[in-house]
């Protein structure tokens, strides 16, 4: 047996030197993924048995500094979007959806990430986004986190309410100003 080095220091269990270190999401206190955003369509309102769009924007990204303490990167990548619509149901997705016009789409058109509401009332729409993480010490390879990171935004609040058909006797492009238009 061939003695150790004692100019060569010898790697902690656990530290970033050790080739077995598991880092968890718990681990990552210190570097938080973005916040993603979200939006709805139309923007504040619903109509009641019509679809409304929810969206969100997350991408992946890389962030730097303190994990077990060491400076580090860590890169989160978008895995999954959580809505709640504040009326009892949820929806997940892998994709945070688009807008109408990015998706080519005319208004009120189901998408992947719209949800028909049944009841009037004002909601709160809520979205959680998981992030998938890796890490690396000094521009080693990337290596998985244990678990996923789960970020909230800040919840949308909308009114749900009925809509009804008006009859007039000029159409919109007559009168753009008339009851309906």
């Amino acid at each position: 047996m061939v003695p150790a080095d004692p100019a060569v220091p010898v790697c902690q269990p656990q530290t970033p030197c050790d080739p077995d270190l598991i880092v968890r999401v718990s681990d990552l206190v210190s570097i938080p993924a973005a916040a993603p955003t979200q939006g709805m369509e139309p923007n504040g309102w619903l109509v009641v048995g019509v679809p409304a769009n929810f969206f969100a924007t997350a991408s992946a990204h890389v962030r730097s500094g303190p994990l077990l303490g060491a400076s580090a990167e860590v890169r989160f990548t978008p895995v999954g979007f959580r809505w709640d619509y504040g009326d009892g149901t949820s929806r997940t997705s892998v994709s945070g959806g688009a807008s109408w016009a990015a998706l080519n789409l005319p208004e009120f058109s189901e998408t992947a990430t719209s949800h028909v509401f049944e009841s009037t009332g004002t909601l709160s729409i809520g979205l959680v986004v998981s992030y998938a993480a890796e890490y690396r010490f000094s521009g080693a390879e990337w290596r998985d986190v244990q678990g996923l990171v789960l970020v909230p935004t800040s919840p949308i609040t909308a009114i749900a309410d009925r809509a009804g058909t008006v009859l007039v006797a000029e159409s919109c492009s007559g009168n753009p100003s008339g009851p309906g238009c």
